[in-house]
């Protein structure tokens, strides 16, 4: 296919990026004679079904970001359609995705100390903070989805399947399960509404990465990983890395508690005890439930799949594509191809039923 050499005003110089269902270009706005990064979708092997929720997903994306100027947060610049191809202008940003860093056995491929860790951790938490206040929860919080520039410093970026979320409002069920597998919050999986705290237990994940080097919740099929992250609590953070205070599990596993009434209640206090735990005092005295699972209620079908499941593989080895069975909840192709990319899907999408 021949490289398009312009799009609307902008001329695009090179391909910085490419994936299942886009490409990311290095531009120029000749008005401006300002660098930009310009994101465009691919939807010729696309339905009308498919090219039209494509298309809403990436105006979702344009009100979403448009709402937000954070240093923490990628700025958009501008939106645009020509032809078939939807467009977004962005701010160029030097560096790489975090989860560059992270080889495949999840350690952390950088020199960098434990506060450089809570440093980080902490620019994420104002970012998805100021998104909250300003109404938008990401539901998509994942290494790939953060950048870091040369000095370490964090960008969230692509809000492709990010709601606007209303406190006021009424909270309804999700009529789409979208997030990545490896870093849903119970409720995604169980297809209830993505709330804030949704973002706060994905975040609680990363954390666990920068202190210990790997996941909290990973497992040889997508069944027994849903089946973790909804009823098991992981190793605290002290056991699998010695080096790590004990004063950072308190924090670590409110962040990841099941429920999302016992999280913090937003990114701001999760960030407070933090650095309350960096500077070696404890955390709060909010007791977390952590050996109570979520009423989430399964057949002895259900039961038998997630056993399934888990006895499929005994080599201990993350989810590939042959693992994602969703129960006929149809994950876009393009999306579903590990633990690790974005899935939208039919809700619910657990087999179960609800996070109660």
């Amino acid at each position: 296919m021949t490289e398009p050499e312009q799009l609307g005003r902008y001329r695009l110089l090179r391909v910085l990026g490419r994936g299942a269902m886009g490409l990311v270009y290095e531009g120029i706005d000749p008005r401006l004679e300002r660098r930009v990064a310009i994101k465009v979708i691919l939807t010729q092997q696309l339905d009308a079904a498919q090219r039209a929720d494509y298309s809403a997903r990436f105006v979702r994306e344009a009100q979403a970001v448009a709402r937000l100027n954070h240093p923490n947060i990628v700025t958009v610049y501008d939106f645009g359609e020509e032809g078939d191809v939807a467009y977004l202008v962005m701010e160029v940003i030097e560096g790489e995705e975090l989860s560059g860093y992270f080889d495949a056995d999840q350690a952390f491929q950088l020199e960098f100390t434990l506060e450089d860790a809570v440093r980080m951790t902490g620019e994420l938490l104002d970012a998805i903070g100021y998104a909250h206040q300003n109404g938008v929860v990401h539901r998509d919080i994942k290494p790939a989805n953060i950048m870091l520039s040369a000095q370490l410093r964090v960008k969230l970026t692509d809000f492709g399947v990010a709601r606007l979320h209303d406190r006021h409002a009424p909270a309804a069920a999700d009529s789409e399960v979208v997030g990545t597998p490896s870093y849903m919050a119970p409720e995604q999986i169980a297809g209830q509404v993505a709330g804030p705290r949704a973002d706060i237990f994905a975040a609680g994940i990363i954390l666990y990465q920068f202190l210990t080097g790997e996941k909290p919740f990973r497992a040889p099929t997508l069944g027994a990983l849903q089946h973790q992250i909804l009823y098991d609590r992981p190793a605290l953070p002290s056991v699998a890395n010695p080096s790590v205070g004990p004063q950072f599990d308190r924090v670590v596993l409110r962040a990841l508690a099941k429920r999302p009434e016992d999280r913090y209640p937003t990114a701001a206090a999760f960030r407070q005890d933090l650095m309350l735990a960096l500077r070696g005092g404890a955390a709060g005295d909010h007791t977390v439930a952590i050996t109570r699972p979520p009423d989430i209620a399964m057949s002895e079908a259900d039961n038998a799949d997630v056993a399934n499941d888990r006895a499929s593989d005994a080599d201990g080895s993350d989810v590939d594509a042959s693992d994602m069975d969703v129960g006929g909840a149809g994950v876009s192709a393009a999306d579903a191809c590990d633990a690790d990319a974005t899935v939208v899907a039919s809700a619910p999408w657990h087999r179960g039923g609800t996070v109660r």
